[in-house]
């Protein structure tokens, strides 16, 4: 009977299990809206009203595509090499932040042909 009940307790779960099974933190939020809200601002594009709408709504979804793509073809990659496991909160945390990073480069980008007098004209 015993070992019965030993068998019917529940595990005592570790930090890492209990950290594991926690969803986003208050930090993880903010992490990923200020990242969310960079991407967002550096893909702000001008222009005629039509145009710099799609234009901005097509760099926003790349920028994201571009993120969660880079995170999951390393994570895919590596995991069997390095043995780790990330969570769903350290995908989400590393795919923003790479969204932010490139929608950053691009706007430097365009910066860059704009000054050097590279930009093709708008057709």
């Amino acid at each position: 009977m015993e070992k019965d009940k030993k068998r019917q307790q529940p595990e005592e779960i570790t930090g890492k299990e209990d950290e594991k099974r926690a969803g986003f933190t208050w930090e993880d939020k903010k992490f990923v809206a200020a990242m969310t809200v960079a991407a967002i601002g550096f893909s702000l594009r001008g222009g005629d009203f039509p145009g710099c709408i799609l234009a901005s709504l097509r760099q926003i979804l790349s920028s994201f595509v571009y993120g969660f793509g880079i995170v999951f073809l390393f994570i895919g990659m590596t995991k069997k090499t390095f043995k780790y496991n990330p969570t769903k909160v350290q995908i989400v945390r590393w795919a923003v932040a790479l969204a932010a990073i490139f929608a950053f480069s691009e706007i430097l980008h365009e910066a860059f042909l704009v000054f050097t007098g590279q930009m093709p004209p708008p057709k």
